[in-house]
């Protein structure tokens, strides 16, 4: 056999087949990479479309019912009798479970609002969040979850008057005031008597640092808050009920918005900030939807009269 012969019939030495196995690692690797980055953007746009669904279906609850609903216990399992239903009192407040008020842990109630529960969950298996103000038993009723609470038809712009204290099927409410004709429009309550003061508060950043973007006081106050926790899930509810800790953890920026804490209260918010997959305090991950009371009036049809 001749030298040429002999190098044929070896085969590949030890470091050909190392360098090649390092080539196939590093391309594994890149679209192992490229895999993961493109199926993370598709569960991002399926959470975006499912927050817009839901944007729209409590918009027609609103349209039907002159409230908003309460939340669903975020923490039952697939099988409760209660699963996906809103959790309200007969006097409008949304419930107490156990010590713990149903807001604080409340998502999306999807039975109540004519939904699958898939159409509740985002695009990483995790029920969508969602907070309100909930209804109180006795005036001032600034809460959202009493019958009416949302019927603004009766005011006008032309208006002056403030809210009114009245009781709609036994439940306090605050609404527009009485009376309200061209020929009077004294008596009317006007839009932003109707709004100030009302609604949740959302900052781009934790306090004191965070702009406030949603405020009550300046007649911005959010009607409600939907949350999907991103794909590292931390605060959201699974689809089974179980609270998930977050892979990896919260950063400061997701943790006000994270499940089994009480509504946050000015100089603290919800928190809406830029897209930031990075580790650490800086991460958010977090889709918000965060409409303007005045936004859901006019999507529901129950705005205030124009003259």
């Amino acid at each position: 056999m001749t030298t040429e012969s002999r190098r044929k019939s070896r085969g590949f030495s030890l470091v050909e087949i190392a360098i090649v196995l390092a080539i196939l690692g590093f391309v594994l690797t890149i679209g192992l990479q490229a895999t993961g980055a493109y199926l993370s953007h598709e569960r991002r746009k399926v959470s975006l479309a499912r927050v817009a669904g839901l944007d729209a279906a409590l918009a027609n609850f609103v349209a039907v019912q002159g409230r908003l609903p309460c939340p669903a216990d975020g923490a039952l399992p697939p099988g409760d009798a209660n699963l996906g239903l809103e959790r309200r009192a007969a006097d409008g407040t949304c419930l107490v479970v156990a010590g713990i008020p149903i807001m604080n842990r409340g998502v999306v109630p999807w039975v109540t609002l004519g939904l699958t529960e898939a159409e509740a969950l985002d695009g990483w298996n995790t029920r969508i969040s969602y907070r309100t103000i909930t209804a109180v038993a006795a005036p001032p009723n600034l809460g959202f979850t009493s019958n009416r609470a949302l019927d603004a038809t009766g005011c006008d712009p032309g208006g002056a008057a403030a809210r009114a204290a009245v009781t709609v099927g036994g439940q306090s409410v605050e609404t527009c005031a009485a009376g309200c004709t061209l020929a009077t429009l004294a008596n009317c309550t006007s839009p932003a008597n109707f709004v100030t003061g009302r609604g949740l508060s959302v900052r781009s950043d934790v306090a004191p640092l965070g702009i406030l973007l949603m405020d009550p006081a300046a007649l911005t106050g959010a009607a409600y808050v939907l949350i999907s926790h991103g794909e590292n899930r931390g605060g959201g509810y699974d689809s089974i009920g179980t609270l998930q800790a977050g892979t990896p953890a919260n950063g400061a920026l997701e943790a006000p918005n994270a499940n089994n804490q009480a509504l946050p209260v000015l100089p603290a918010a919800f928190i809406d900030a830029p897209f930031n997959d990075s580790d650490g305090a800086a991460r958010f991950d977090d889709i918000v939807s965060r409409p303007t009371l005045m936004t859901l009036l006019v999507k529901a049809g129950l705005a205030p009269r124009a003259h």
